[in-house]
């Protein structure tokens, strides 16, 4: 019997017990790939991560969900080089940011690395390209959208000339645009006819977001459902709020290329997420996505041979 050290870390947040939860096993060199998904189903939290070595980055990630491997996703990225630079694999610095390149299933992509007093502080992430892939306009397929969630069509913000819109910095999910803050509380997801809304897209799930917002310094506020990959709901979606940031900059709706995106207040785990995006309308060119992590676990994994 082999045993494999896991760490677990809130990700998009500095304070334990908020943000969005995730599992990382920092040397998973010896771990079967056929083990993988069923690790990732025994941790049960929306990813869980396996580092590998690599020759065309510092590290490999493979990114699971409990039912699927991601190519990409923002959470477990930013979360797993936190520890990695906490655990030394990364280079060490008392104060400034260092870059390095990760390898992940969509191919080679930079990570930037900021350190505060020795300690990493804030990791960002460069995405894919970013592809607005299809619009939902018919009345049918918005209805069915607006079941899904459990809320009536007037919930959802068509008036400011925003689509609801499939996009994708490297995994698909729906942008829709809701009213009001108090209405984006009110979704109450029937898991089936969202399932049925997104998947046929070829989407992972649905973010809903307004632009009504809890903090003066917000731009946006979000929610993520994805119940057709066992969750529910996500306290934070770094590659949904990547998409959904080269959506906003593609529709011209920014202020400042540089924004927070919050979420998972609704649901008791408070999350911020840092983007930037580099172009504006018609040409987004790059996006980026960053934030902090809390470490808060550390455990063993039994595997019979």
């Amino acid at each position: 019997m082999r045993t494999h050290i896991f760490y677990q870390l809130d990700v998009f947040t500095d304070t334990p017990f908020t943000g969005n939860p995730l599992a990382v096993f920092p040397d998973a060199a010896d771990i079967p790939a056929d083990k993988m998904q069923r690790i990732a189903n025994e941790m049960n939290l929306s990813e869980t991560v396996f580092v590998l070595p690599s020759n065309k980055a510092l590290r490999r990630l493979r990114i699971f969900t409990p039912k699927q491997e991601l190519p990409l996703a923002g959470h477990p990225v930013v979360g797993t080089w936190n520890m990695l630079a906490r655990l030394g694999v990364t280079p060490q610095i008392e104060n400034g940011t260092i870059e390095i390149e990760q390898e992940l299933n969509l191919g080679v992509l930079p990570v930037e690395i900021e350190f505060r007093n020795g300690d990493p502080f804030k990791v960002t992430m460069t995405q894919g390209k970013w592809q607005a892939l299809a619009q939902v306009t018919d009345q049918t397929g918005i209805a069915r959208l607006a079941t899904g969630l459990g809320l009536d069509i007037s919930d959802i913000d068509l008036d400011r000339n925003l689509p609801i819109e499939v996009v994708s910095t490297g995994i698909r999910s729906i942008a829709v645009p809701i009213c009001t803050l108090e209405a984006l509380g009110r979704i109450n997801v029937n898991t089936s006819a969202l399932a049925e809304a997104y998947v046929p897209h070829g989407a992972v799930g649905c973010y809903a977001f307004t632009f009504e917002t809890k903090e003066p310094g917000s731009f946006v506020h979000a929610r993520f459902f994805a119940p057709n990959d066992g969750i529910v709901e996500d306290p934070a979606t770094g590659s949904a709020a990547g998409a959904l940031s080269g959506y906003l900059s593609h529709h011209g709706v920014l202020t400042d290329n540089s924004f927070v995106i919050e979420q998972g207040d609704l649901m008791g785990r408070p999350s911020r997420i840092f983007a930037e995006v580099v172009g504006g309308p018609g040409n987004v060119e790059r996006v980026k996505i960053g934030g902090s992590s809390a470490v808060v676990a550390k455990g063993e994994i039994y595997l019979n041979e």
